[in-house]
């Protein structure tokens, strides 16, 4: 889905409701924190004290998407995560976490991650085999005033067990991401749930 150029002209653009739990959004690149690896930024976990992504780039059939960050379901770490739903069995969508919010490249903005080695996140499936892409960098050069710099993206079947991800970054120029996270899936013939936590760039 995101290689299709994320509809970035076309792109429906909905509020994000709630507050992120345990998370201020600031224009602001967070300090190190611990515990685990400490993060060159966290954009949401037990890392994530401030973060200047928020997850306002709803894509597809938004619609049918259903976010709630404060989810208490077996959460990795902490007392929260973010649960997923998409309930429509066709068709496509996703969100990716912007900064600055609701902006698709027409404004100034992102972060200079340089140093970091990868993205990581946790992610499990309510069933298992839930087929999803994950994604940074999805405003592409040449399209926008203010692209990212670079992208990455790896696909994957999820299981009922929390389970660690990452995203290469070695070679990547990290000097402006725009887009610091982000999913999309196609309709799997049910609805589909699954859960994240600990995003985080290291």
């Amino acid at each position: 889905m995101f290689a299709c150029g994320l509809l970035l002209g076309s792109a429906l653009t909905v509020g994000y409701g709630t507050a992120f739990a345990g998370v201020t959004v600031e224009e602001v690149v967070p300090e190190k924190v611990t515990p685990n690896a400490a993060p060159i930024l966290a954009i949401y976990g037990a890392n994530a004290t401030s973060t200047p992504y928020v997850p306002t780039g709803w894509m597809g059939n938004n619609g049918a998407i259903s976010f709630d960050d404060r989810c208490t379901e077996n959460p990795h770490s902490g007392a929260t995560c973010i649960k997923l739903e998409y309930k429509a069995p066709d068709g496509w969508a996703g969100i990716v976490w912007q900064d600055v919010a609701n902006d698709w490249g027409e404004q100034d903005g992102g972060r200079n991650l340089t140093g970091a080695t990868k993205l990581t996140f946790w992610a499990r499936g309510s069933q298992g085999g839930e087929r999803v892409d994950f994604v940074f960098g999805v405003i592409k050069r040449g399209e926008k005033p203010f692209p990212d710099s670079d992208t990455g993206k790896i696909s994957v079947s999820l299981t009922r067990d929390w389970k660690q991800y990452n995203i290469d970054l070695t070679g990547k120029n990290l000097t402006r991401i725009k887009t610091g996270f982000g999913w999309s899936l196609a309709g799997q013939g049910k609805p589909v749930t699954f859960y994240l936590d600990d995003i985080q760039y290291e």
